[in-house]
């Protein structure tokens, strides 16, 4: 494989996602059908990526089948996702970590440092991310929201 560069592997792996929630593998929906991938920039921003993260992996209860369940599955996708990217080569800010319950074990373990560069690796990674997955009309509206 020839060397690349990051913004090249972002690019990549942000393709390889869109591609599974395109073809129905993974859903990127946010709760009750809300681009949940357009939010969680501002949530890792406002909140820090452990809280982000700590969201999304949050469990309620089905009210249809009673047992637990990420609150949004689709958030939990997304950080699902950013998780297999940080671990990535030639990423690498977290190795070994394959999923966003693994990812948030790692970082609460890690140094500050670490923390950081996965904060900014997913802020990165999300930037191309967006773009790639419509949950949108384009103008900035979700899906089924008017416009203003």
């Amino acid at each position: 494989m020839p060397h690349q560069n990051y913004d090249q592997v972002r690019a990549k792996h942000a393709l390889d996602f869109a591609r599974n929630v395109a073809e129905g593998r993974v859903n990127a929906s946010g709760k009750e059908g809300g681009d949940a991938m357009r939010k969680i920039p501002a949530m890792i921003m406002a909140n820090g990526l452990l809280a982000a993260i700590a969201f999304a992996i949050e469990q309620k209860k089905d009210r249809q089948t009673g047992q637990m369940e990420p609150r949004s599955k689709g958030h939990c996708a997304i950080f699902d996702a950013i998780a297999g990217h940080l671990a990535a080569d030639p990423i690498g800010v977290t190795p070994g970590v394959t999923d966003a319950r693994s990812l948030i074990d790692h970082l609460v373990e890690a140094d500050s440092q670490t923390l950081k560069l996965a904060t900014d690796e997913a802020l990165a990674w999300l930037s191309y991310a967006r773009r790639f997955v419509s949950g949108g009309d384009g103008e900035g509206n979700e899906a089924g929201e008017p416009a203003e």
